[in-house]
């Protein structure tokens, strides 16, 4: 982290396919080594799956990223030599940037064949609040339920 200046967020332009930011955002971090092409064929892939299934994809998509977003996390907070896990509130970036991160983990921990396969399973059962990265939301809100206790030394 910078001492100076904080860093400067970069301009992040939305996918051909779709127009969407966070598709795109979905696609970076999909991908590996910088294959970019391989990481937007297998996001089209598991999305041509979700229009086979059902309707529209980026409704589906969107209803996914919402359900995984959480609400309220824990932050180590350090006070007189003990530290607290404190409850705070997630902010609407880091809310999706971590609904994107649970997703993609979950779905590469999954057992079907491709990759694909695997994103469109995981993005199904995210927008139908199932799965593991649902799972991994409710996780945390229990952690904060638990430690809403030490709220008070909130910052």
């Amino acid at each position: 982290m910078s001492r100076k200046r904080k860093a400067p967020n970069r301009k992040i332009y939305p996918d051909p396919k779709y127009g969407s930011v966070v598709i795109s955002k979905f696609i970076n971090s999909i991908m590996y080594d910088g294959k970019r092409s391989t990481a937007e064929k297998i996001l089209y892939d598991a999305m041509e799956k979700m229009k086979g299934k059902n309707g529209d994809p980026l409704k589906v998509f969107n209803a996914a990223i919402s359900n995984v977003k959480p609400n309220i996390e824990v932050r180590s907070r350090r006070v007189g030599g003990a530290t607290y896990q404190v409850p705070v509130e997630v902010k609407s970036s880091r809310g999706q940037s971590l609904a994107l991160r649970w997703i993609l983990d979950a779905s590469r921990k999954r057992k079907n064949k491709s990759m694909s396969d695997k994103l469109f399973a995981e993005l199904m059962d995210a927008s139908q609040n199932k799965g593991s990265a649902i799972k991994k939301r409710e996780d945390t809100h229990k952690m904060a339920e638990s430690n809403k206790a030490f709220a008070h030394f909130r910052w």
